[in-house]
């Protein structure tokens, strides 16, 4: 074995597959940057790499079986002892070596540490409210500590739309939000939401600043080109620390085959954070949802049709996938969703409505039991109508389904909330906080002060500021919560900005929680001059002041019996959403009134599983 090492070093194989090994590294990394620029298929880079390989031995055989002589290239047993020059070009391989091992560094340096790591100043815009500016208050406010950094977590930014008509952008935006509910199936992940990760939207900010703000340990990005049915995707994994490249891949094909691209990505993004999943999940994953790639596109488009008035236009794409393809389960349980105002249905929602809604996710279920779109959509179907232990069971399922879609988590969280299960609530709107860092926690606020956390709740609340600074909603539950930590100078200034934001335009259930507010003040001329206000409304349309309002107006009031009578025909109608019964089911101002046995029983009554 010793004569056979030293006959190779002899022969300088060992620094030809040294040399090979460099020159092999830096032409497979510059093709695999380079080519994608071009828009080279993706295969050519894998066929590239594939001789690179091949030609290895090929080089090794060769220097093994050859010598370079004065006299040109002759074969190693045809050259004489005295004649060999094996250390005279030992040497220059030497160089040779020492000189590519250079050129190495110096890439890794340029396309692995300065490219990723660039950073440049971004000036944001701060909205300010429509209102003077608050001034810094005195009163102590818990301060959250940095938050740590996720295990096996990825934020996945927005998509660059490559497409050449700007008609084609949905493709970009649709398939990274499709990609985002792949990844969130997969309990062992952390999946920023897209809601958190939409201001990174043609941010110049660098890898590692991105991932220090949301608290991930990568960060993907990715770009979408569509053009006559070819589909162009790019992705890009990176370390949130060094930005370095951890997995990257293109993938060029036919629009039929982005189902294929979709659970690939996911599968790559899992496997390289080495993170579990179970073979249930994976066939979720990759299940296709359509057959039919015009229904697909379709469905895309509407996922750009956010918010309540866009939810018609939405429904009708979604009717028109359908019609495409009426197996379409993934359709039918979004339309469901969508119909019920993704997760929680408005208390005035028609009865046709609901009807559609319910019909759109049982159709959807009998088509794929384990559509979490469709149990949640039921779920809300359900506690709209007082069906409780209905509505546990099938958020429960979306839950254990897509344990980490926030959309779920959001609508399971108001649901142990408005049944009075505090701290369950605390722990979901928490789970929302991390995967949503950079959304209001006005939820969680909620959930903290009805739990009796006054100081965490005064957080939330500060928090959702600093995102809505505008929210007269946000400042209303602020003033309340700092009227239950004792703190009634800051409480009224904060309810008099909620009541500056609103205007003339403040919700009937609004003005009657305001009420609450100030009954808490001891501020009895503004009780009455809400109460009028209500009356005003009531008198404009016999419709739009609720048992509910009248309930917690006539508490304001300290009319206890007329109160009351309102619950009690709240509770026996079982057609009214509960959500704004939530403060007295909570007991939220601390009346010892509402401790009464009468009343335990009719808040009991309210949310009861």
């Amino acid at each position: 074995m010793a004569s056979v090492w030293g006959e190779l070093k002899r022969r300088n194989v060992v620094k030809v597959a040294v040399a090979y090994a460099i020159v092999g590294w830096i032409l497979v990394e510059v093709s695999s940057t380079v080519l994608p620029i071009f828009e080279a298929p993706d295969w050519i880079v894998q066929v590239f790499t594939f001789f690179v390989i091949l030609g290895f031995p090929l080089a090794l055989i060769l220097s093994w079986a050859y010598e370079i002589t004065p006299e040109g290239i002759k074969l190693e047993r045809d050259v004489a002892t005295a004649e060999s020059i094996t250390h005279v070009t030992g040497r220059k391989l030497d160089f040779a070596i020492i000189g590519l091992l250079l050129v190495a560094v110096v890439f890794l340096v340029v396309n692995y540490v300065l490219v990723d790591s660039e950073q440049a100043a971004v000036v944001q815009e701060t909205i300010t409210p429509a209102v003077e500016p608050e001034a810094e208050s005195s009163v102590p406010v818990v301060v959250e500590e940095q938050s740590a950094v996720l295990p096996n977590s990825v934020a996945v930014l927005p998509f660059r739309n490559d497409s050449p008509d700007p008609d084609n952008a949905y493709y970009a935006s649709g398939i990274h939000e499709e990609i985002l509910n792949q990844l969130v199936k997969l309990s062992a992940l952390n999946v920023i939401a897209r809601t958190s990760v939409e201001q990174y939207r043609n941010t110049e900010k660098s890898i590692p600043e991105i991932a220090s703000e949301l608290n991930v340990e990568t960060v993907m990005e990715g770009s979408v080109r569509y053009a006559d049915g070819q589909i162009r995707i790019t992705t890009q994994l990176n370390d949130g620390v060094t930005g370095a490249h951890l997995w990257s891949e293109t993938y060029t094909r036919d629009f039929k085959d982005i189902f294929a691209i979709e659970s690939d990505v996911a599968m790559n993004v899992a496997n390289a954070l080495e993170a579990e999943f179970s073979l249930e999940e994976q066939a979720s994953i990759e299940k296709i949802p359509t057959d039919s790639p015009a229904a697909y596109a379709l469905y895309l488009q509407q996922l750009d049709l956010r918010g309540i008035n866009n939810v018609p236009s939405a429904v009708q794409l979604l009717d028109r996938a359908l019609e495409l393809d009426p197996e379409f389960a993934v359709a039918y349980g979004l339309k469901a969703l969508r119909l019920v105002n993704r997760g929680r249905i408005d208390p005035a929602v028609q009865a046709d409505r609901a009807r559609l809604a319910q019909e759109a996710a049982e159709q959807a279920l009998a088509l794929d039991p384990n559509l979490a779109s469709a149990h949640a959509a039921l779920a809300a179907l359900h506690a709209a109508n007082w069906r409780w232990a209905e509505a546990e069971r099938a958020y429960e399922r979306a839950y254990q389904l897509n344990p980490n879609d926030t959309d779920v988590l959001d609508a399971y969280g108001s649901f142990r909330r408005d049944v009075g299960q505090y701290a369950d609530a605390v722990t979901l709107f928490e789970r929302v906080a991390e995967l949503n860092p950079n959304a209001e926690r006005n939820q969680l606020g909620i959930s903290y002060r009805y739990a009796k956390n006054y100081d965490a709740a005064a957080a939330a609340f500060r928090q959702a500021l600093d995102v809505s600074p505008a929210s007269a909603q946000v400042y209303m539950h602020l003033a309340i919560t700092e009227i239950s930590r004792g703190n009634a100078d800051e409480g009224l200034r904060q309810l008099t900005t909620a009541e500056q934001l609103w205007g003339d335009n403040t919700p009937s259930n609004r003005i009657a929680q305001i009420a609450l507010a100030y009954a808490q003040l001891n501020h009895p001329q503004d009780v009455e001059r809400l109460f009028d206000e209500l009356q005003e409304i009531a008198r404009a349309s016999d419709d739009s002041v609720g048992d509910d309002v009248w309930a917690m107006i006539y508490l304001a009031l300290g009319d206890y019996d007329q109160a009351l009578q309102r619950l009690e025909v709240l509770v026996n109608d079982l057609t009214v959403n509960v959500w704004l019964m939530g403060q007295i089911k909570a007991n939220d101002f601390s009346d010892p009134v509402l401790e009464e046995p009468r009343w335990q029983e009719i808040r009991d009554r309210l949310g009861a599983l």
